[in-house]
């Protein structure tokens, strides 16, 4: 055993993305010993635009990683929705200085690569994580003497001292803890891509996250990678229709799109191709825990994207399962069950929430004059009230406290608060 480890067999933690490499370092952070399974030949993320939160900033910044984090993202001045009819304004969310202050962080956008990478670089600099590629877990066994034995899908087994399932919405962890079936589609696809900035008119390059909502359909974009990209997606309602996901034509893409006000089409008409993804969903679980066996982020809570807090969700839950463990002193069969308590009914608060967005960004008819009349009427304050459930961190991310010699400080969410932050720019670079 580690001399600095409290486990002798690791924690083993299947899946390696952004969750489960949050997880793998939280616990190494408490000094647990972790090995973290990732069925892909390598360590990577699907190339796409992330919005980082200020809740789910304070977990990065708890972990040490924020500040690398905020140096690459951009940190937005505002949230703008518009009405893909009229071509108006509905309302704006300002990010500036007073939501700052009150939810300790700003909002971010970035690439989903950076933040994944921010999280693998301080995974793989730590003594008390180990990082497995072309590892794919299908299935376990809990044995007697604290041991949970994994197999993987070439027939290999793993001894661990426990199993945590970041697996993913299409988890085997959780089909075979819960058996609850696959993830159900809601009706609705998106489409998304990634745009060299010089694509982007001047007029629309804004720093900020753009929202057209309209009948049936919405569509977001907004710059990474230091001004360099810009995202792209647009989600559909496709009713019953059978849909698959694969590469799909600007022209499939921006069907929905056709009677709309002429800049989302115009936005739309900047790429090429697309990505098609099915949305789908989960109803929230009762229970995703069983003895020395868990589930955290889209493995547990799998949630549609509209309200842009599955990474967040899988973060919190990272560093709140730690936190568990910690006070239980590594009694798993405590600590998970303490964990599930703490993380249920915020996470599928979040699930419901993103799900009753559908209605309001797809309003039409009266609905939609109704939404954009209560948008607009909105103050910066009661936007800040009506977010501060989901965008304050909640009391264990404030309160980490990683253990000593860790990446983490006692100050938690205030540690990246002197970083140098490059992208707080009111207009892009003039290279663009």
């Amino acid at each position: 055993m580690n001399k600095s480890s409290r486990n002798d067999l690791p924690i083993i933690v299947s899946g390696g993305g952004i969750g489960g490499l949050a997880c793998a370092l939280a616990l190494a952070q408490k000094q647990f010993r972790v090995l973290v399974c990732e069925q892909a030949p390598r360590f990577g993320q699907v190339g796409a635009g992330l919005q980082v939160a200020p809740n789910a900033l304070s977990v990065l910044d708890a972990l040490g990683v924020g500040g690398e984090i905020k140096r690459q993202a951009l940190l937005i001045e505002q949230m703008l929705m518009m009405d893909g009819i009229s071509g108006e304004p509905v309302g704006a969310i300002p990010c500036g200085g007073e939501f700052q202050q009150r939810f300790g962080n700003p909002y971010a956008v970035a690439h989903r690569a950076d933040v994944h990478n921010a999280l693998l670089e301080a995974c793989g600099g730590h003594p008390l994580v180990e990082l497995k590629t072309d590892t794919r877990i299908v299935g376990y066994e809990q044995q007697r003497e604290n041991v949970v034995t994994a197999t993987t899908d070439s027939g290999a087994t793993l001894r661990g001292t426990a199993l945590v399932g970041a697996d993913g919405v299409h988890s085997r962890i959780r089909q075979q803890l819960i058996g609850d079936g696959g993830p159900v589609p809601i009706g609705a696809v998106i489409y998304r891509a990634l745009i060299p900035a010089s694509r982007m008119p001047r007029e629309l390059q804004q720093p900020y996250p753009t929202l057209w909502t309209g009948p049936d359909a919405h569509l977001i974009y907004y710059p990474v990678s230091d001004w360099t990209q810009f995202n792209i997606g647009a989600t559909v309602r496709c009713g019953a229709r059978e849909m698959t996901e694969g590469e799909a034509s600007a022209e499939e893409a921006a069907a929905a799109f056709a009677d709309w006000a002429e800049v989302p089409r115009r936005v739309l008409s900047l790429a090429p191709m697309f990505q098609r993804y099915v949305l789908r969903q989960r109803t929230p679980a009762a229970n995703w825990t069983a003895g020395r066996v868990t589930l955290l982020g889209d493995a547990a809570h799998p949630m549609v994207q509209y309200i842009a807090q599955g990474a967040a969700m899988a973060l919190e839950d990272a560093l709140s399962l730690a936190t568990e463990l910690d006070a239980a002193d590594g009694d798993f069969e405590e600590a998970f069950p303490r964990y599930q308590d703490v993380r249920i009914v915020r996470s599928a608060r979040v699930q419901i929430s993103s799900l009753m967005l559908d209605r309001i960004y797809h309003a039409g008819g009266v609905e939609r004059l109704v939404r954009n009349s209560v948008f607009a009427g909105r103050t910066p304050s009661e936007y800040y009230d009506r977010l501060a459930w989901l965008f304050t961190a909640p009391a264990y991310v404030r309160q980490w406290n990683a253990s000593p010699g860790c990446v983490g400080t006692a100050d938690g969410v205030h540690i990246a608060a002197n970083a140098e932050i490059q992208h707080v720019a009111t207009q892009p670079p003039s290279v663009c």
